[in-house]
């Protein structure tokens, strides 16, 4: 079977593409808005981007009326954000602030979560995350301006916050983050299922 995504609704190609592309990892952004008011919302769209530098992305979309979420306008103003990663016993409280709140209302409040002051930018982190990525923006490349149209938002890491019962030995400790995943629809995942599969060594060849 092949599909030409010309061929297909937004909401046809939407649902071939995430329940395609699983599980993805959450990036639970945290910014300020120009007048000092919090947000927090989940993003899925979301991965590492490179190392040296350090620099994560995520994708907002616009709406079905073509407007910017929360984030991506007070990224836009300020230049800074967080993402939290989301532990299993914190995905009820991310799920709460994907509601859509109107402007100048904390999803924080609503989530029942706390806001802790980062150390370099603005935006606060969620306390209650394990690990929190401060960020400050390097680039948003945007796809369009049609319905669900996609804004790659491009940030530089400034400071990294582990808990530290998940770093051990030099590495975080991906089993006591327990972190979450999206799969397609409302269905999410853990990562507590997991196999190890060493990467392959190819042998030296010999004159």
């Amino acid at each position: 079977m092949e599909i030409d995504p010309t061929g297909l609704s937004t909401p046809e190609l939407y649902k071939v593409l995430t329940g395609s592309i699983l599980p993805r990892p959450i990036a639970w952004v945290s910014t300020l808005d120009p007048a000092g008011q919090a947000n927090l919302a989940p993003f899925s769209f979301f991965t590492v981007a490179s190392v040296n530098p350090p620099v994560l992305c995520f994708a907002p979309l616009l709406d079905d009326n073509r407007a910017e979420k929360h984030t991506l306008a007070n990224i836009r103003q300020t230049g800074e954000f967080v993402v939290n990663i989301v532990s299993c016993d914190l995905v009820e409280r991310m799920n709460q602030t994907s509601a859509p709140y109107p402007s100048g209302v904390s999803e924080f409040t609503h989530a029942g979560v706390t806001q802790q002051a980062s150390t370099l930018v603005r935006a606060p982190c969620v306390r209650e995350a394990l690990i929190k990525f401060e960020c400050t923006l390097r680039q948003i490349i945007g796809f369009g301006s049609k319905p669900m149209a996609g804004n790659l938002i491009i940030g530089q890491v400034c400071r990294i916050h582990l808990h530290p019962d998940l770093y051990r030995n030099g590495r975080v400790d991906g089993q006591a983050l327990d972190s979450v995943g999206r799969l397609a629809g409302n269905h999410y995942t853990t990562t507590r299922d997991r196999f190890e599969l060493a990467r392959p060594r190819l042998k030296e060849e010999t004159s």
